[in-house]
Formats: C-alpha cells, sequence, structure tokens
C-alpha cells in the first residue's frame, strides 16, 4: 500500500515539475527574500503575502485529499495557520511521516522524501493563503499581477473565491465551516481540506 501512495503523489506533483520549469525567471523582490514567485498562470506571476494576512488562526488535524488527473491520494495533516505563518506536518494513514511544508514569511521549508526534491512548496503555500488569507488582500496581490479575484458568499454561509485571468477561470476555492476545496482548473489538480471532527 506503501508503493502505491508513493506513485500516487509522484503523478499529483508531476504537475509541480512542471511549473519548476516555468519559475526560472524570478524577480528581484523573490529572490531577495529567498522565496520564489508563483506561476498562477504560465505568464503571470505572484508572490506569497506576509503571514500577517491570514484571516483565521487554526490549528488541528485535517485530512487532506488531493486528486490530479485520474490519480488521488490521502493524507492526514497537522496544521498551523497563524500571523506567524503555515506549518503542516504530513502524515499518511498510519501515521508515518510523510514530511514538513514550513512558512514564516521569510522562506519555505519543504522537508519530505515523499515529495520530487524539485516541486516548489511555495505552490502549496499560495493555496493555502488562497483558502485563509484576507481576501482583501488576496485580491490587491492578484490584481497587481493582472489577475481578477472575485469573492461571492452563497446562502448557506459558503464563500466561493476564484481567481480569473481574463474571462478564464484559473482556481476556485470553497470554503466551510469545516472543510476546504481548493480546484485549479488550469493545472488539474484539487485538494480538500475537511477537519478532524468531520472525518
Amino acid at each position: 500500500m506503501k508503493n502505491n501512495m508513493k506513485n500516487l503523489l509522484k503523478h499529483l506533483c508531476g504537475i509541480f515539475i512542471v511549473i519548476t520549469v516555468l519559475c526560472s525567471c524570478t524577480s528581484k523582490k523573490a529572490e531577495a527574500s529567498g522565496l520564489r514567485p508563483i506561476y498562477i498562470t504560465n505568464s503571470k506571476t505572484v508572490n506569497l503575502l506576509n503571514p500577517t494576512k491570514a484571516c483565521v488562526v487554526f490549528e488541528g488535524l485535517q485530512a487532506l485529499n488531493g486528486s490530479f488527473g485520474s490519480q488521488s491520494f490521502t493524507l492526514l495533516s497537522y496544521t498551523q495557520i497563524d500571523a506567524k505563518g503555515i506549518n503542516l506536518s504530513l502524515m499518511n494513514d498510519f501515521g508515518a511521516d510523510m514530511g514538513n511544508l514550513f512558512y514564516d514569511g521569510i522562506s519555505v521549508i519543504f522537508d519530505t522524501a515523499y515529495f520530487p526534491k524539485a516541486l516548489p512548496g511555495e505552490y502549496i503555500i499560495c493555496d493555502i493563503q488562497n483558502a485563509y488569507y484576507d481576501k482583501d488582500e488576496l485580491r490587491k496581490n492578484f490584481e497587481a499581477a493582472g489577475l481578477k479575484f472575485v469573492v461571492i458568499t452563497e446562502e448557506n454561509a459558503v464563500e466561493i473565491r476564484k481567481i480569473f485571468d481574463g474571462k478564464n477561470l484559473i482556481e476556485e476555492i470553497s470554503i466551510s465551516q469545516n472543510e476546504v476545496k481548493i480546484q485549479n482548473f488550469l493545472r488539474g489538480y484539487s485538494y480538500q481540506l475537511v477537519n478532524a471532527e468531520d472525518f
């Protein structure tokens, strides 16, 4: 079963390896901070927001369900999000260590033997910020890159955040009380983060 999970993770991360190639051109600002810019499209980049822009404080166990194309996987993540940064401690279903992802506003550390070394942790942090960070700060960040950031609140209190490049929907983030769904239409991947009490 471990081999199957490793294979699924490798398939999911394949898209990020392609993205890494696109990251060869970095801005001076990103180089100065030690952080790579994130290619939201093949030509438009954003930088990560400072942890003080988090609009919620969260600490707890989550199920991380992911898919890329026809491949899927499930991990457990002990997740910490606050004004100091983002920290994910990843485990498989048996509690075995799958790695750690850490962001403090200065650097991203992605320490794992299960993901390719070429996988930029900045992309995962960006997706988490898109769900948990202040929507006005996110809007300014995306608009500065020539992208559109739209927030819709539905009747059932679900918040939908969408990123557009012109009329093209790039990513959609659905946020409810105990669940976050992230779907990237351009790159063909999705995440679902479910809080412990709901799995």
